[in-house]
């Protein structure tokens, strides 16, 4: 007989018609070893409350359509042993809620539209360079192993939404296109039979693109391990070899660069002219009249260091390969 134990899912429930806001509700059930969240929640569908609604369908972790917050991380339900969760957080309690920055449908059910709408506006799509792609299919379009490895994890993401429904910048900036977004512009901004190629740059910069705050959560929760942040990097130096270079953050990110390569370190006291202009430092006054009477103002003037031509060819050398 399989070892089982008792789990209790709190499991978020709201309906439009009947609830002014999402409440909980608890089901206690034997959970056997190797039973998945997913499984879990067929089972109390199944056995003991018919109107639980949820997404799922693959039951392989290909679709991305059963991803909940398992006390407060989003998964697939369909991957996550429910033993594995109660380990994890020495508990026989698991809340389970509907992803966020999505308007909740029913209970665990979200209007994936808003974030699907974004997805098609960054054209998601191979557009052909007919200089590569044969206007044929008698011959092929080759893509070579060195080619292929700068953007072979992108193609792997499964749209679950995961990402998206942690990202800051989506919760606060309404124009930013999310995390799996810009890794799908960057796929193809990588891709050598793409007719648009680095010019995806100027999309995912009209998407806000800068406004990426580099948490890095869309890296630690991805189910598929993919690093979209990494994605946002490498089309922010797209951006900037096309001369997008109007916002903060571009004019940061040069600066930042100028000064390192050109003394070998950071001049952090002019670093913010150099970013933001007058403007920004004018609004920065305070912080830096208080650093000034603490004494913790940086010198406005940066030595070189000592091998400063080679720290430059080092660098160089850096950049070549990126």
């Amino acid at each position: 007989m399989a070892e089982t134990k008792k789990v209790v899912f709190r499991i978020s429930r709201f309906n439009p018609e009947f609830d002014e806001k999402p409440h909980f509700q608890d089901f206690k059930i034997e959970v056997p070893k190797g039973m998945t969240v997913l499984e879990a929640l067929y089972f109390i569908k199944e056995n003991i409350d018919p109107t639980l609604t949820f997404r799922g369908f693959c039951r392989s972790a290909i679709c991305g359509s059963c991803s909940v917050k398992v006390n407060g991380h989003p998964k697939l339900a369909c991957k996550t042993q429910v033993w594995e969760e109660v380990k994890r957080f020495k508990t026989n309690v698991l809340k389970l809620e509907p992803l966020g920055n999505m308007k909740v449908i029913r209970d665990l059910a979200v209007d994936f539209s808003e974030a699907e709408e974004k997805f098609k506006k960054v054209k998601p799509f191979l557009i052909p360079d007919p200089e590569v792609v044969p206007e044929t299919n008698e011959e092929e379009s080759i893509v070579y192993p060195e080619e292929m490895e700068k953007f072979d994890k992108f193609t792997d993401c499964i749209l679950c939404g995961t990402c998206y429904s942690m990202c800051p910048a989506v919760m606060f900036v309404d124009d930013y296109a999310g995390p799996f977004q810009f890794g799908r512009i960057f796929r193809f901004a990588e891709d050598p039979r793409d007719g648009l190629k680095k010019e995806r740059s100027k999309i995912a910069y009209a998407f806000e693109l800068w406004k990426c705050i580099r948490c890095e959560r869309c890296a630690d929760i991805c189910p598929k391990h993919i690093h979209p942040v990494e994605a946002v990097t490498r089309l922010r130096a797209m951006s900037i070899e096309k001369g997008l270079t109007l916002n903060p953050g571009a004019r940061h990110a040069i600066a930042f660069y100028k000064s390192v390569t050109s003394t070998g370190m950071l001049n952090e006291a002019i670093l913010p002219i150099m970013s933001k202009g007058i403007k920004g430092v004018l609004e920065n006054m305070p912080v830096a009249l208080s650093f000034l009477l603490k004494g913790k103002m940086p010198p406005p003037i940066v030595k070189p260091i000592e091998d400063i031509e080679g720290f430059k060819e080092v660098a160089s050398l850096s950049a070549e390969v990126e």
